[in-house]
Protein backbone atom coordinates (compact mmCIF):
# COMPACT_ATOMS: atom_id res chain seq x y z
CA UNK A 1 0.00 0.00 0.00
CA UNK A 2 2.76 2.36 0.91
CA UNK A 3 4.56 1.43 -2.29
CA UNK A 4 1.43 2.24 -4.35
CA UNK A 5 1.11 5.60 -2.64
CA UNK A 6 4.74 6.42 -3.33
CA UNK A 7 4.39 5.42 -6.99
CA UNK A 8 1.26 7.51 -7.35
CA UNK A 9 2.98 10.54 -5.83
CA UNK A 10 5.95 10.13 -8.20
CA UNK A 11 3.58 9.86 -11.18
CA UNK A 12 1.69 13.00 -10.17
CA UNK A 13 4.95 14.87 -9.64
CA UNK A 14 6.14 13.79 -13.12
CA UNK A 15 2.89 14.92 -14.75
CA UNK A 16 2.99 18.29 -12.95
CA UNK A 17 6.62 18.80 -14.03
CA UNK A 18 5.76 18.05 -17.68
CA UNK A 19 2.81 20.44 -17.58
CA UNK A 20 5.00 23.31 -16.26
CA UNK A 21 7.57 22.59 -18.96
CA UNK A 22 4.90 22.72 -21.64
CA UNK A 23 3.51 25.97 -20.25
CA UNK A 24 6.97 27.47 -20.31
CA UNK A 25 7.54 26.38 -23.90
CA UNK A 26 4.18 27.74 -25.02
CA UNK A 27 4.77 31.07 -23.25
CA UNK A 28 8.27 31.51 -24.64
CA UNK A 29 7.35 33.14 -27.99
CA UNK A 30 5.29 35.76 -26.17
CA UNK A 31 8.16 36.80 -23.93
CA UNK A 32 10.87 36.81 -26.58
CA UNK A 33 8.94 39.09 -28.98
CA UNK A 34 8.23 41.85 -26.47
CA UNK A 35 11.75 43.39 -26.25
CA UNK A 36 11.90 43.73 -30.05
CA UNK A 37 8.96 46.16 -30.01
CA UNK A 38 10.62 48.58 -27.58
CA UNK A 39 14.17 48.50 -28.89
CA UNK A 40 15.07 51.75 -30.76
CA UNK A 41 18.29 52.93 -32.35
CA UNK A 42 18.71 56.72 -32.16
CA UNK A 43 20.10 58.45 -35.23
CA UNK A 44 23.12 60.60 -34.41
CA UNK A 45 22.66 64.34 -35.05
CA UNK A 46 24.54 65.87 -37.98
CA UNK A 47 26.86 68.58 -36.72
CA UNK A 48 26.97 72.06 -38.22
CA UNK A 49 30.47 71.61 -39.74
CA UNK A 50 29.29 68.39 -41.39
CA UNK A 51 26.17 70.10 -42.74
CA UNK A 52 28.27 72.95 -44.14
CA UNK A 53 30.64 70.47 -45.80
CA UNK A 54 27.67 68.67 -47.39
CA UNK A 55 26.17 72.01 -48.43
CA UNK A 56 29.40 73.09 -50.18
CA UNK A 57 29.83 69.69 -51.83
CA UNK A 58 26.30 69.93 -53.21
CA UNK A 59 26.99 73.42 -54.52
CA UNK A 60 30.02 72.13 -56.45
CA UNK A 61 27.97 69.28 -57.83
CA UNK A 62 25.25 71.68 -59.01
CA UNK A 63 27.79 73.93 -60.72
CA UNK A 64 29.25 70.92 -62.50
CA UNK A 65 25.84 69.69 -63.67
CA UNK A 66 24.65 73.07 -64.93
CA UNK A 67 27.30 73.17 -67.64
CA UNK A 68 25.69 70.22 -69.43
CA UNK A 69 21.97 70.68 -68.72
CA UNK A 70 19.30 72.19 -70.94
CA UNK A 71 17.47 75.25 -69.59
CA UNK A 72 14.41 73.16 -68.70
CA UNK A 73 16.59 70.61 -66.88
CA UNK A 74 18.29 73.46 -65.03
CA UNK A 75 14.84 74.63 -63.91
CA UNK A 76 14.18 71.23 -62.36
CA UNK A 77 17.60 71.25 -60.73
CA UNK A 78 16.88 74.66 -59.19
CA UNK A 79 13.60 73.41 -57.75
CA UNK A 80 15.14 70.32 -56.13
CA UNK A 81 18.31 72.14 -55.02
CA UNK A 82 16.31 74.94 -53.37
CA UNK A 83 14.17 72.39 -51.53
CA UNK A 84 17.22 70.48 -50.28
CA UNK A 85 18.93 73.66 -49.12
CA UNK A 86 15.82 74.87 -47.32
CA UNK A 87 15.87 71.58 -45.40
CA UNK A 88 19.52 72.13 -44.50
CA UNK A 89 18.70 75.63 -43.24
CA UNK A 90 16.10 74.14 -40.89
CA UNK A 91 18.65 71.57 -39.67
CA UNK A 92 21.16 74.35 -39.04
CA UNK A 93 18.54 76.30 -37.10
CA UNK A 94 17.95 73.21 -34.97
CA UNK A 95 21.69 72.87 -34.32
CA UNK A 96 22.18 76.56 -33.60
CA UNK A 97 19.03 77.11 -31.57
CA UNK A 98 21.06 78.55 -28.70
CA UNK A 99 22.55 81.28 -30.92
CA UNK A 100 19.18 82.12 -32.46
CA UNK A 101 17.49 82.39 -29.05
CA UNK A 102 20.25 84.52 -27.53
CA UNK A 103 21.38 86.33 -30.67
CA UNK A 104 20.78 89.84 -29.33
CA UNK A 105 22.53 89.03 -26.06
CA UNK A 106 25.61 87.97 -28.03
CA UNK A 107 25.61 90.90 -30.45
CA UNK A 108 24.35 93.84 -28.35
CA UNK A 109 24.88 95.20 -24.84
CA UNK A 110 22.25 96.01 -22.23
CA UNK A 111 21.50 99.33 -23.94
CA UNK A 112 21.04 97.76 -27.34
CA UNK A 113 24.36 98.97 -28.74
CA UNK A 114 26.22 96.57 -31.07
CA UNK A 115 29.09 94.61 -29.55
CA UNK A 116 31.50 91.93 -30.67
CA UNK A 117 30.14 88.45 -30.19
CA UNK A 118 32.08 85.85 -28.15
CA UNK A 119 34.81 84.12 -30.12
CA UNK A 120 32.94 80.81 -30.35
CA UNK A 121 29.87 82.57 -31.79
CA UNK A 122 31.94 84.68 -34.19
CA UNK A 123 33.67 81.54 -35.50
CA UNK A 124 30.31 79.85 -36.09
CA UNK A 125 29.06 82.92 -37.99
CA UNK A 126 32.27 82.96 -40.08
CA UNK A 127 31.75 79.28 -40.93
CA UNK A 128 28.24 80.02 -42.20
CA UNK A 129 29.40 83.05 -44.18
CA UNK A 130 32.11 81.00 -45.88
CA UNK A 131 29.31 78.92 -47.42
CA UNK A 132 27.04 81.83 -48.36
CA UNK A 133 24.77 81.44 -45.32
CA UNK A 134 23.84 84.09 -42.78
CA UNK A 135 21.88 84.91 -39.66
CA UNK A 136 18.85 86.96 -40.73
CA UNK A 137 16.88 89.13 -38.28
CA UNK A 138 13.15 88.91 -39.02
CA UNK A 139 11.73 91.12 -36.26
CA UNK A 140 10.11 90.64 -32.86
CA UNK A 141 13.43 89.40 -31.50
CA UNK A 142 13.52 86.47 -33.91
CA UNK A 143 16.45 85.36 -36.07
CA UNK A 144 16.62 82.67 -38.72
CA UNK A 145 19.32 81.11 -40.89
CA UNK A 146 19.15 81.53 -44.67
CA UNK A 147 21.27 81.64 -47.81
CA UNK A 148 22.46 85.13 -48.79
CA UNK A 149 20.21 87.14 -51.12
CA UNK A 150 22.01 86.44 -54.44
CA UNK A 151 22.96 82.83 -53.65
CA UNK A 152 20.81 81.21 -56.35
CA UNK A 153 21.03 84.00 -58.92
CA UNK A 154 24.83 83.79 -58.95
CA UNK A 155 24.62 80.08 -59.77
CA UNK A 156 21.63 79.80 -62.11
CA UNK A 157 21.81 83.03 -64.11
CA UNK A 158 22.27 82.14 -67.78
CA UNK A 159 21.38 78.49 -67.24
CA UNK A 160 17.59 78.47 -66.66
CA UNK A 161 14.66 79.59 -68.81
CA UNK A 162 13.74 83.27 -68.92
CA UNK A 163 10.82 82.99 -66.48
CA UNK A 164 12.99 81.20 -63.92
CA UNK A 165 15.81 83.69 -64.27
CA UNK A 166 13.42 86.63 -63.89
CA UNK A 167 11.83 84.98 -60.84
CA UNK A 168 15.16 84.20 -59.16
CA UNK A 169 16.40 87.74 -59.87
CA UNK A 170 13.29 89.29 -58.29
CA UNK A 171 13.66 87.11 -55.20
CA UNK A 172 17.32 88.10 -54.90
CA UNK A 173 16.43 91.79 -55.14
CA UNK A 174 13.61 91.53 -52.59
CA UNK A 175 15.77 89.56 -50.16
CA UNK A 176 18.33 92.36 -49.94
CA UNK A 177 16.12 94.15 -47.40
CA UNK A 178 13.61 92.83 -44.89
CA UNK A 179 10.07 93.69 -46.00
CA UNK A 180 8.08 93.44 -42.78
CA UNK A 181 8.80 93.17 -39.06
CA UNK A 182 6.94 93.79 -35.81
CA UNK A 183 3.59 94.17 -37.63
CA UNK A 184 4.97 97.00 -39.74
CA UNK A 185 6.50 97.51 -43.17
CA UNK A 186 10.28 97.86 -42.82
CA UNK A 187 10.93 99.61 -46.17
CA UNK A 188 9.49 102.79 -47.68
CA UNK A 189 6.09 102.75 -49.40
CA UNK A 190 7.88 103.84 -52.56
CA UNK A 191 10.03 100.69 -52.35
CA UNK A 192 6.92 98.57 -51.72
CA UNK A 193 5.36 100.05 -54.86
CA UNK A 194 8.45 99.15 -56.89
CA UNK A 195 8.38 95.55 -55.65
CA UNK A 196 4.68 95.31 -56.43
CA UNK A 197 5.17 96.66 -59.94
CA UNK A 198 8.05 94.24 -60.60
CA UNK A 199 5.90 91.23 -59.72
CA UNK A 200 3.00 92.71 -61.69
CA UNK A 201 5.20 92.84 -64.76
CA UNK A 202 6.47 89.29 -64.15
CA UNK A 203 2.91 87.93 -64.06
CA UNK A 204 2.02 89.75 -67.25
CA UNK A 205 5.22 88.64 -68.99
CA UNK A 206 4.99 85.00 -67.84
CA UNK A 207 1.26 84.33 -67.31
CA UNK A 208 1.60 80.55 -67.77
CA UNK A 209 4.88 79.95 -65.98
CA UNK A 210 5.08 77.22 -63.36
CA UNK A 211 6.25 79.99 -61.03
CA UNK A 212 3.36 82.40 -61.67
CA UNK A 213 1.22 81.19 -58.72
CA UNK A 214 4.10 82.03 -56.38
CA UNK A 215 4.58 85.36 -58.13
CA UNK A 216 0.89 86.16 -57.60
CA UNK A 217 1.29 85.51 -53.87
CA UNK A 218 4.18 88.00 -53.70
CA UNK A 219 2.20 90.46 -55.82
CA UNK A 220 -0.83 90.28 -53.52
CA UNK A 221 1.33 90.77 -50.44
CA UNK A 222 3.07 93.87 -51.80
CA UNK A 223 -0.15 95.23 -53.28
CA UNK A 224 -1.97 95.01 -49.96
CA UNK A 225 1.06 96.54 -48.24
CA UNK A 226 1.22 99.44 -50.69
CA UNK A 227 -2.51 100.14 -50.57
CA UNK A 228 -3.38 99.39 -46.94
CA UNK A 229 -0.11 99.10 -45.02
CA UNK A 230 0.15 96.97 -41.89
CA UNK A 231 -0.99 97.42 -38.28
CA UNK A 232 2.00 99.55 -37.25
CA UNK A 233 2.42 101.25 -40.65
CA UNK A 234 -1.14 101.91 -41.88
CA UNK A 235 -2.10 104.01 -44.89
CA UNK A 236 -5.52 104.85 -43.45
CA UNK A 237 -6.15 106.89 -40.28
CA UNK A 238 -8.40 104.84 -38.01
CA UNK A 239 -10.15 107.80 -36.37
CA UNK A 240 -11.61 109.33 -39.53
CA UNK A 241 -10.70 106.78 -42.27
CA UNK A 242 -8.67 109.38 -44.15
CA UNK A 243 -5.59 108.49 -46.21
CA UNK A 244 -2.31 109.77 -44.79
CA UNK A 245 -0.84 112.61 -46.91
CA UNK A 246 2.41 110.73 -47.59
CA UNK A 247 0.46 107.76 -48.93
CA UNK A 248 -1.75 109.97 -51.09
CA UNK A 249 1.45 111.39 -52.54
CA UNK A 250 2.77 107.87 -53.30
CA UNK A 251 -0.56 106.89 -54.88
CA UNK A 252 -0.58 109.95 -57.12
CA UNK A 253 3.00 109.35 -58.23
CA UNK A 254 2.26 105.70 -59.00
CA UNK A 255 -0.84 106.54 -61.07
CA UNK A 256 1.06 109.16 -63.05
CA UNK A 257 3.89 106.73 -63.83
CA UNK A 258 1.73 103.62 -64.41
CA UNK A 259 -1.73 104.63 -65.70
CA UNK A 260 -2.46 101.20 -67.23
CA UNK A 261 -1.38 99.18 -64.20
CA UNK A 262 -4.15 97.14 -62.53
CA UNK A 263 -3.01 98.65 -59.24
CA UNK A 264 -4.10 102.09 -60.46
CA UNK A 265 -7.72 100.90 -60.41
CA UNK A 266 -7.26 99.59 -56.87
CA UNK A 267 -5.74 102.88 -55.74
CA UNK A 268 -8.91 104.62 -56.90
CA UNK A 269 -11.00 102.19 -54.84
CA UNK A 270 -8.92 103.00 -51.75
CA UNK A 271 -9.11 106.76 -52.23
CA UNK A 272 -12.73 106.96 -53.36
CA UNK A 273 -14.49 104.34 -51.21
CA UNK A 274 -16.33 105.90 -48.29
CA UNK A 275 -16.20 103.68 -45.23
CA UNK A 276 -13.99 102.03 -42.64
CA UNK A 277 -10.67 100.36 -43.36
CA UNK A 278 -12.38 96.95 -43.20
CA UNK A 279 -14.91 98.05 -45.81
CA UNK A 280 -12.17 99.43 -48.03
CA UNK A 281 -10.16 96.20 -47.63
CA UNK A 282 -13.18 94.12 -48.69
CA UNK A 283 -13.73 96.35 -51.73
CA UNK A 284 -10.07 95.95 -52.73
CA UNK A 285 -10.17 92.15 -52.27
CA UNK A 286 -13.34 91.86 -54.36
CA UNK A 287 -11.74 93.66 -57.30
CA UNK A 288 -8.23 92.23 -56.95
CA UNK A 289 -9.03 88.73 -58.24
CA UNK A 290 -10.69 90.16 -61.34
CA UNK A 291 -7.70 92.37 -62.12
CA UNK A 292 -5.17 89.55 -61.60
CA UNK A 293 -7.18 87.31 -63.95
CA UNK A 294 -7.15 90.09 -66.53
CA UNK A 295 -3.44 90.62 -65.99
CA UNK A 296 -2.60 86.98 -66.72
CA UNK A 297 -4.75 87.09 -69.86
CA UNK A 298 -3.15 90.25 -71.19
CA UNK A 299 0.45 89.54 -72.19
CA UNK A 300 1.19 92.95 -73.67
CA UNK A 301 0.29 95.65 -71.12
CA UNK A 302 1.24 99.24 -71.90
CA UNK A 303 3.64 100.12 -69.10
CA UNK A 304 4.83 103.67 -69.51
Amino acid sequence: MVMKTICLAIALLFLYSCKKDNETIEAAPESTEAPATVTAVSKPAVTTPTLIAEFLAKKKEVQRKLSSLSAEEANDLYDSYKKENDSIMRQLEHNEQNILEHYYEYYSDDRGNPKAAPDSIAKKEALLKSAGIEFWEIGEGMVEIRTVANFYLSQFKGHVTEDYEDFIALLAKDDENLYSADAGIAISFNAVGKRMLSWEKFISKHPYSKLTPQAIDFYRMYQYGFLLGEDNTPTIEVTDNSIYPENLKEFAAFIAANPSSPTTALIKIVTETKGTKDEITKAVAKEQDKLIAKLTADTTPDYR
